[in-house]
């Protein structure tokens, strides 16, 4: 893994904090910036000062509650308020905002905090029973849009904007009925103002559109209680529907939940995996190539269980992760959805861990609908990344293992392939994989992630803390393995020999893979039948150990890896075992060296050759013929089920002085190729 700090991301807000002490709480929606290419599955910048725009459009970001809150009973009343301008009519009715924030079925702020907290947290309008003032009426601001549109260089102008709606309010609503838990703070207030969201449109650095954003502090006191805090956000008419997942961004805040940006667009943590992300808001169906927000990613599992991040302060939050502290095999993780369940790994002697999900697509969730794949995802959390107190980004302390792109350095198409499963071939996480399991500071832990199955609702992996799959070391204790599955492990000691059960149940070809041994060292591969007897052995093929074998009858196989020169406890190996049966590829016969050539003497002639594994290629048989040079059958040699690395050795006491023409051909049902050559015989 790799952290990236983000002083320049930070020094906007250090240097102008006593003056502005406002943020752009929403990210801008990236897809005013880079636009989807279906054929190339990425996104891609709209110009070519894009990247650059985006990153400006950036700056400046955010603001969240400084402490985390949740009422006891899980309900919180949320005040809502509509304020337009004398050149911006408000269009939406209040019926149409109580669905966008109360309806108990869609897509709504009620339902999304009912589900992403399993439940815990109920969404109620409070005794005002819905947005106000009712009906078409809006509260009319003092000025127009645009100059309270300046609240992002000066805070006194967002201010103002809400001071005029909950002035515009207070004669028919009690703003103590909305402190719940009587500590004398108004609990939530949503301002919803008329015109579009900046942050959607991007109508420019200082345009006329209003940057939905948290607001705080505000301290104003009305009937007796706090203002202390508010959402503010947009009514969109240029929009079907607002960016609702920028609704329930800015509510986040509002419980105290920090953004999970990063110091850049090529650092981002998150990308489309969570709400507190850049694209996470924004998650929905494209509509003229921007992303409408109506199917936002959930909450990432680290700020459900603690809403800012900041474990000084304590836990806050609707889940506990389960701590595993020992092996464990075939450890079932159900869908992160539906259930609220997250896998922690500490890391030993460090304050840092894992954490473990599974996101999946067709969960029956109404969220998350719209990530980029489904699998199990993999948090490294680095608690002594905290944030520091002027801070409101925890990029530092979150970062998402990618196999895909493990150093997060590709921005177009940045985290999208983050989910480990068996359909990707992404099975493990080991101190030798791309991304590895090492600390911060690189140090190995020892810890491994492997065996991860297909993705589903309930998906299966390997816990293990030091060497994998142990114990072992005989036939009695093998572990059982699975065709077209990656398995990584160590041979920790010049001793340790592993042991795997292959379960055959029709005959066919296998390809059996050891490959990405450590550097230096030499490791043996072998094969045995139920018996312990050897039926053959690995033939090496590069720094690769290939097994090509024709399983006749539905029975086990063992396979075993042990070391032949040396051992490493931190950098694994990779098995796995391929079924080549039924596999059409174009065969290739490669490497064909012939040696002695001219030969002297009565030395054997060896003719190498190699069948590549790559796309499971293997040859039924391969024949050697020889010729002389006016086309005589002089010599005939025949191998089956050839795979890797191979020789024919030829006895020349029957060959004359001369020239010689060979064939090697290898066959594969109705594939044929053939390679010819020649060689001389000198005495």
């Amino acid at each position: 893994m790799k952290f990236f700090t983000s002083y320049n991301f930070l020094l906007f807000p250090i240097t102008v904090f006593s003056w502005i002490h406002i943020s752009l709480a929403a990210p801008p929606n990236p897809y005013n910036f880079y636009q989807y290419n279906s054929e190339q599955d990425q996104l891609l910048p709209r110009s070519s000062t894009s990247h650059s725009e985006f990153q400006q459009a950036l700056q400046g970001c955010c603001e969240t509650r400084r402490t985390s809150i949740l009422q006891a009973d899980g309900t919180e009343y949320v005040l809502g308020i509509k304020i337009d301008f004398p050149d911006q009519p408000g269009q939406r009715s209040s019926a149409e905002f109580n669905q966008y924030l109360f309806s108990d079925t869609g897509i709504s702020l009620k339902t999304y905090y009912r589900e992403v907290s399993y439940g815990k947290m109920d969404i109620e309008p409070g005794p005002m029973e819905g947005v106000v003032p009712k009906g078409n009426q809006w509260v009319r601001a003092k000025k127009k849009m645009g100059y309270y549109g300046q609240g992002k260089i000066s805070q006194k102008r967002y201010l103002e904007l809400l001071i005029e709606a909950c002035q515009g309010v207070d004669p028919f609503v009690d703003f103590s009925k909305y402190d719940r838990n009587s500590d004398g703070v108004v609990d939530h207030v949503f301002l919803i103002h008329a015109g579009d969201d900046e942050a959607s449109t991007s109508t420019g650095a200082f345009g006329d559109n209003i940057w939905s954003i948290l607001l705080r502090p505000v301290n104003k006191i009305f009937d007796g209680v706090l203002v202390e805090s508010a959402v503010v956000v947009a009514e969109e008419p240029s929009f079907d529907h607002p960016h609702l997942g920028i609704y329930f961004h800015e509510f986040f805040h509002d419980l105290g939940a920090p953004d999970v940006y990063g110091s850049t667009m090529v650092d981002q943590r998150d990308h489309k995996w969570g709400l507190m992300g850049m694209f996470g808001p924004y998650q929905g169906d494209l509509v003229n190539g921007l992303g409408n927000g109506l199917n936002p990613s959930h909450i990432i599992g680290y700020l459900k269980w603690d809403f800012d991040a900041n474990p000084d302060n304590g836990r806050l939050g609707w889940l506990q992760p389960i701590t595993l502290k020992k092996n464990t095999s075939g450890l079932e993780v159900p869908n992160f959805e539906l259930n609220d369940v997250v896998f922690k790994i500490d890391v030993p002697s460090k304050n840092e861990y894992f954490l473990i999900e599974n996101r999946f697509r067709q969960s029956g969730a109404t969220y998350d609908q719209k990530l980029p794949e489904s699998g199990i995802l993999i948090w490294h959390i680095d608690e002594t990344q905290v944030r520091p107190s002027y801070s409101i980004d925890a990029a530092d302390q979150i970062w998402l293992e990618d196999p895909n792109d493990p150093d997060h350095q590709d921005y177009r198409n940045i985290t999208a392939g983050a989910a480990f499963s068996a359909d990707d071939n992404e099975t493990s996480f080991t101190p030798s994989t791309a991304p590895n399991s090492n600390t911060e500071d690189g140090l190995t832990t020892g810890i491994s992630v492997t065996n991860i199955s297909r993705e589903g609702q309930v998906m299966t992996i390997d816990v293990w803390f030091g060497d994998t799959y142990e114990p072992n070391n005989n036939l009695s204790s093998a572990h059982k393995i699975e065709f077209n599955q990656s398995y990584e492990s160590f041979i920790s000691t010049a001793n340790d020999v592993d042991f795997y059960r292959l379960d055959i149940t029709k005959p066919n070809f296998i390809i059996i893979e050891l490959s990405n041994i450590p550097e230096n060292l030499d490791y043996q591969l072998s094969l045995q039948n139920q018996e312990g007897l050897e039926v053959k052995k690995g033939d090496r093929t590069g720094n690769t150990r290939l097994i090509g074998y024709r399983a006749t009858s539905e029975r086990d196989l063992y396979i075993i890896v042990k070391s032949q020169n040396g051992f490493d406890q931190y950098n694994a190996y990779r098995l796995q075992v391929k079924n080549a049966e039924s596999t059409s590829n174009l065969l290739v016969i490669d490497q064909i060296k012939v040696y002695p050539n001219p030969c002297y003497g009565f030395d054997p002639v060896i003719f190498n050759y190699v069948i590549p594994s790559r796309n499971l290629q293997f040859a039924e048989r391969v024949d050697l013929e020889i010729y002389t040079i006016d086309h005589n059958l002089v010599y005939t040699d025949v191998q089956l089920d050839v795979i890797g690395s191979n020789q024919f050795s030829v006895n020349t006491n029957q060959l004359t002085s001369g020239i010689y023409v060979y064939m090697i051909q290898a066959q594969k049902r109705e594939e044929l190729v053939r390679k010819f050559g020649k060689f001389a015989v000198a005495r």
